[in-house]
């Protein structure tokens, strides 16, 4: 009789675990997205696409075609809200809110690959850089100095869940690597 090649069997199991698991990151980004956008429903329009909520910790872009920036309502009388204005409009400019997507589209369809995610973390981390970059190459030594206390003062408001569920998600930008951040921002050289 006629006998099933295993080589065959083999590649029927790998392939479905292989869309299970994009199945699953699509989920996990689905469900991630949806958490982060009730919290930014609840959010007040002050200027532009500039938004203020009582229900998030940390500042972050969220969006595609209409990116957005979300504020917590705690940043709304403090002097370094402009740094951080500044840092999420950069965000806009250098349309990260298309290259972290479309990071995390390759990390969907090759999630089996550990080279994938190792890129993708750096690829997360260089988005910040870039954009502290952009902010503090107009920036005096002093506000340089301000710029510092503005990230460090948003990655301690923002500690624990709420921030990790930020910077998890594919669609919207937080507080990531903060130390290495201030540390490059203080030893910046034109």
């Amino acid at each position: 009789g006629d006998s099933v090649n295993p080589m065959w069997v083999v590649m029927s199991l790998a392939t479905l675990i292989w869309v299970v698991g994009m199945i699953g990151l699509f989920i996990y980004a689905f469900v991630s997205f949806l958490k982060i956008k009730n919290k930014a429903d609840a959010s007040l329009l002050v200027r532009e696409n500039i938004y203020l909520s009582d229900y998030i910790d940390t500042p972050f872009v969220l969006g595609i075609l209409r990116p957005r920036i979300y504020l917590p309502s705690t940043l709304a009388e403090d002097d370094k809200a402009d740094f951080v204005i500044a840092h999420e409009k950069a965000h806009i400019r250098r349309h990260d809110h298309l290259w972290k997507p479309l990071g995390f589209l390759l990390l969907t369809i090759y999630w089996f690959n550990p080279v994938i995610w190792i890129a993708y973390i750096l690829l997360c981390r260089d988005i910040e850089f870039a954009c502290d970059e952009y902010v503090i190459g107009s920036l005096k030594e002093k506000e340089k100095k301000s710029y510092s206390d503005a990230l460090l003062s948003c990655s301690m408001r923002s500690a624990g869940f709420h921030r990790n569920m930020i910077s998890a998600c594919p669609l919207a930008f937080g507080e990531v690597g903060v130390k290495d951040r201030v540390k490059a921002v203080l030893h910046y050289k034109r």
